[in-house]
């Protein structure tokens, strides 16, 4: 084998003998559709609940099965999707996960009853949690510098883009009735763009996967004590957030307390064999990603718990439609977007400032959204809910970054998993708890603009505590022995050729 050294670059280009050099921005770009149709998929089923009630009959608890069943296999599958991204390659799992996904989506929409298509949720977060690790590992290990930056940012935009545009596109569809097909189109829709992504995968990836898999074994006891770990933990939130703490939920988050102090022992003792851990201890022992990871809980838990509110607000509160509620919220995703596209340029090395200042700016946001909806101007309300998005997005490329920029390529995949699960932990403990306080107000009052005005301004708890953690955040580099390509630093790589 002969070996190339080349200094260290704004980003990589492997080329893999015979072949073409991959293309980074381009396997991103690809990659990127499994983020947008995984936000898209949670955000877009909100508006078809009452079709789904009229067309197949689905009572209250199936149709929070519809919602809940993708989200709770999307959490406990992203560890295990982020480990085989390490083992098997990037694009390899992105491209199975893509399969996966697209698949369901077929049978969820032609599900002839509410069963198939609660099983097809399932599948649909299977294939979910293979892809969207591999997004996070691919803007890590393909990027440094600058264009790692860029790259977060992009991830972070497409977010945004695909929460808030769920509702905006589930909103056309239904009242566009596509073809026909009623409530059917918004699976349906993710089927072209599934297609379309795989068949750019090989040209993307220069004729094979742009990262070479690593002697990675898979981690069945530590797949199986974290999936019942998060289970225990996440199954009582989601219930009680349907309609109040069920009578075994206490027990259920008291029991997932020694389940994870499990998994943590069996991992410390994988990685003191040597053997590879399904998330390795010494992510854990990173200062700036154990702090990075409480802080995108923090920031999901509110992102989440908002969009839902406010979705909420402005069809049940002020009697928007669907398409009509979908139009209010697109200038909150445009400013999200932007936010994140603009977040490397304000940075410039000081995420730990940015993300302070972002988090003040959406505290005083979910003040004044708290405030406006008690008004009579809609357009004030309007205004107020961009200034959060966009103080929201600020805060998401910074956080991707601190978080990973200093994990090594060998557990790239490994973390991305974590960093998914704690976006997914952050989005359900926000849906939860405020949900529940959100849902409670209203059986209380019957006030549903009053109850969005309370927990908004609860909100503003979860972004303070976000601004308090990023003053604390580590401003040095990685450390020695822990450092590969981190951002600016000039050490030569080894490529094979």
């Amino acid at each position: 084998m002969v070996t190339i050294r080349v200094p260290s670059v704004t980003h990589r280009a492997r080329r893999p003998a015979g072949g073409a050099p991959v293309r980074p921005w381009a396997a991103l770009v690809v990659l990127l559709c499994g983020t947008f149709l995984a936000n898209l998929d949670v955000f877009i089923v909100v508006v078809a609940m009452p079709a789904l009630e009229r067309d197949l009959g689905a009572d209250g608890g199936q149709q929070q099965l519809v919602l809940v069943g993708y989200q709770l296999v999307y959490a406990l599958g992203l560890a295990a999707g982020g480990r085989l991204g390490d083992a098997l390659g990037t694009l390899r799992v992105f491209g199975l996960g893509m399969a996966v996904f697209t698949g369901a989506s077929v049978v969820c929409g032609v599900a002839p009853a509410t069963a198939v298509l609660v099983v097809a949720r399932m599948v649909q977060g299977a294939g979910t949690a293979l892809m969207v690790p591999q997004v996070y590992r691919a803007a890590r290990t393909l990027f440094t510098g600058a264009a790692q930056r860029r790259a977060y940012a992009a991830i972070g935009a497409v977010m945004g883009l695909g929460a808030i545009g769920g509702q905006l596109l589930g909103g056309w569809l239904l009242s566009a009735d596509v073809l026909g097909l009623g409530w059917r189109a918004v699976f349906l829709v993710n089927v072209p763009v599934g297609v379309l992504a795989l068949a750019l995968l090989p040209w993307a990836a220069g004729g094979r996967s742009p990262v070479r898999p690593g002697p990675v074994r898979a981690d069945l006891p530590g797949i199986g004590l974290a999936a019942g770990a998060l289970g225990l933990f996440v199954v009582p939130l989601v219930a009680g957030g349907a309609g109040g703490m069920v009578w075994w939920g206490p027990a259920c988050l008291a029991a997932s307390v020694p389940v994870a102090t499990c998994f943590l022992r069996h991992e410390r003792a994988l990685e003191a064999r040597g053997d590879s851990p399904l998330v390795p201890p010494r992510l854990l022992r990173l200062d700036g990603f154990s702090r990075g990871i409480a802080l995108i809980i923090l920031i999901n838990c509110g992102l989440s718990a908002f969009v839902l509110m406010l979705g909420l607000l402005l069809q049940r509160g002020l009697d928007w439609s669907p398409l009509a509620t979908g139009l209010g919220m697109a200038p909150a995703a445009v400013a999200f977007a932007g936010g994140s596209l603009l977040a490397p340029r304000l940075a410039r090395g000081a995420e730990h400032r940015l993300l302070a200042l972002a988090s003040l700016a959406a505290t005083a946001g979910y003040a004044g959204c708290a405030a406006s909806a008690l008004g009579t101007d809609p357009r004030l309300l309007i205004c107020t809910v961009c200034a959060v998005g966009a103080a929201l997005g600020l805060c998401v490329t910074p956080a991707l970054s601190v978080t990973l920029r200093t994990v090594p390529d060998a557990v790239a995949g490994a973390a991305s998993g974590v960093v998914s699960t704690a976006q997914q932990l952050g989005a359900a403990l926000g849906v939860c708890v405020f949900g529940f306080l959100f849902f409670a107000q209203v059986r209380a009052t019957a006030d549903v603009v009053g109850a969005f005005a309370v927990t908004t301004a609860a909100l503003t708890t979860t972004s303070a505590a976000a601004g308090v953690l990023a003053r604390d955040l580590p401003r040095a580099a990685a450390p020695a022995g822990l450092r590969e390509d981190v951002p600016g630093s000039p050490a030569p790589r080894d490529l094979p050729r």
